[in-house]
């Protein structure tokens, strides 16, 4: 092999290489420099101009240098443009890991309307813009109200996950307190004496304490019959006595 045709075959090789690059390169780049996103909604939506019936849809900027605020809206095969908006860039705090939508939360029975669109690890973000009069009846329906959903982006294998839309909140019923139960006056009666439940016990009456014989003996005589008793004893002394006298003689 002669060296030109070993140079066409070098030249061939990295051509292939290069083609083959191309081909299998995964689209990652184009997909965060277009912001393409793949969304499902599971109710009507408002977008500025016309309402969105629920299904899938394909959320992206317009290729342009001078301006990143063109969003296109397209159909799930991307082969129908359903609307091209000119957004408002917007601006959050805190950075999005997830793709964020936001509604304004509109009364029962009418779509809720798409306010802005984050893409993951964007802090600036685009903010739909409506007409002056459409802008006013919206805030007066809503009075500032707004919900934020996140969506997680789709990649070009599985299917996306559907969007989750938050449904008004629900008014608990306060329960109606049971009328109060009416009362009647309590009629005072009069005063009952209070009765002793239990009777008084009978009090004990203690036997009376049995006469001492040795301090006291009744009289059975009079004093007369003392008197004739010490008569005697001295009429019968004085008799002794004289006797005596006599025999001493």
């Amino acid at each position: 092999m002669n060296r030109k045709n070993t140079l066409s075959v070098v030249l061939a090789f990295a051509v292939a290489c290069a083609l083959a690059l191309v081909t299998f390169a995964p689209p990652v780049h184009a997909d965060a420099w277009g912001k393409r996103t793949i969304v499902t909604f599971s109710q009507p939506v408002e977008i500025p101009g016309q309402i969105l019936p629920a299904g899938k849809y394909v959320f992206k900027l317009v290729d342009s240098q001078s301006d990143r605020h063109i969003v296109r809206i397209m159909n799930e095969r991307e082969n129908h443009v359903v609307a091209t908006i000119l957004a408002i860039p917007d601006y959050r705090q805190e950075t999005p890991s997830k793709t964020i939508f936001t509604f304004y939360e509109m009364p029962s029975g009418q779509p809720e309307v798409v306010k802005e669109w984050f893409y993951p690890g964007d802090n600036y973000g685009q903010e739909f813009a409506y007409s002056k009069q459409r802008h006013a009846e919206i805030l007066a329906a809503i009075k500032g109200q707004t919900t934020e959903t996140q969506v997680a982006v789709a990649t070009p294998a599985p299917a996306p996950e559907p969007a989750p839309v938050e449904t008004a909140p629900e008014i608990a019923a306060t329960p109606t307190p049971a009328p109060e139960p009416e009362t009647t006056p309590a009629v005072e009666s009069p005063a009952a004496e209070p009765m002793d439940a239990t009777p008084a016990p009978e009090p004990v009456q203690e036997p009376a304490p049995a006469p001492d014989d040795t301090k006291s003996m009744p009289k059975t005589a009079s004093d007369l019959a003392l008197i004739g008793l010490i008569g005697s004893l001295a009429a019968c002394g004085a008799l002794g006595l004289r006797q005596y006298r006599r025999s001493s003689r």
